[in-house]
């Protein structure tokens, strides 16, 4: 008789956990940040082990919130943002603005500076002249609003070497990148910043030309969930302890060299 009361209950309990959300169940246990390939100095892998700002980050967010944190990652932030919308990860580090208000976001806590280009021989070398204009962009790049704001049309690309080929065929008017890739680039392409003596007008052309200082650029990234909201409580939470502990200024001048913790 004691039977039939045990597997009523066992049914009903099975009944439960199948419409529970399989987000909410995750959360209790294990958090999986969702981050991007090759996109330093955020994420990249080196000797099989990803490393850079992102990974660190929720290293930090582990401990303080006694989670475990697992990675997803993806090649672009449109893959991103839908992994992030499926329910695929729980949490992404991104620009809001990008994002719809169904979207949830914590404080923003870090602002990275970008770099508007063009190349000496291009016609229009001002935001005004650009008006309208397409503008190049990484598909790692979460400039994508930031552009639109400034009246821009975003296109994106899947390398800088796409991006700057683009440029030199007059594909897109300007280009944007964050200051970390922008000089990256520069120390792997010197003769952009300043051309050899006997440098033919071809290659004096192909220099590069700021359009603006970079924290005119400045975005401002924040950790992002999408309805879950004790997601959202937690990263809050241990975003605070972080941030009162100086841990996050610390992080940003080991991979930015400088505190981008201040807007």
């Amino acid at each position: 008789m004691k039977k039939f009361p045990l597997l009523l209950l066992s049914a009903f309990l099975g009944l439960f956990l199948l419409n529970f959300p399989l987000h909410t169940i995750h959360a209790e246990s294990t958090l999986t940040m969702g981050i991007l390939t090759n996109d330093q100095p955020y994420s990249v892998q080196k000797n099989g082990k990803w490393q850079g700002f992102s990974v660190e980050l929720a290293q930090k967010l582990a401990t303080e919130s006694n989670k475990k944190i697992t990675f997803k990652t993806y090649s672009s932030t449109e893959k991103l943002s839908t992994a992030l919308k499926s329910g695929n990860v729980d949490f992404i580090l991104g620009d809001k603005a990008n994002f719809s208000t169904a979207f949830k976001s914590t404080e923003s806590f870090l602002y990275p500076k970008n770099v508007l280009f063009t190349r000496t021989d291009a016609k229009a070398k001002s935001l005004e002249k650009l008006a309208g204009k397409k503008v190049g962009l990484l598909q790692t790049g979460q400039q994508t609003a930031l552009l639109k704001q400034l009246g821009l049309k975003p296109v994106s690309f899947a390398t800088t070497a796409e991006l700057m080929d683009a440029l030199a065929n007059k594909k897109i008017s300007a280009a944007i990148l964050n200051e970390d890739t922008y000089q990256a680039y520069l120390k792997e392409h010197p003769e952009l910043i300043k051309p050899a003596a006997d440098a033919t007008s071809d290659q004096k052309a192909a220099v590069l030309h700021k359009i603006s200082d970079p924290s005119i650029l400045a975005q401002s990234l924040s950790l992002i969930t999408y309805k879950q909201p004790k997601v959202q409580k937690l990263l809050t939470t241990s975003l605070t302890e972080l941030q009162d502990s100086s841990q996050l200024t610390t992080l940003s001048q080991k991979y930015f060299g400088q505190d981008l913790t201040i807007k």
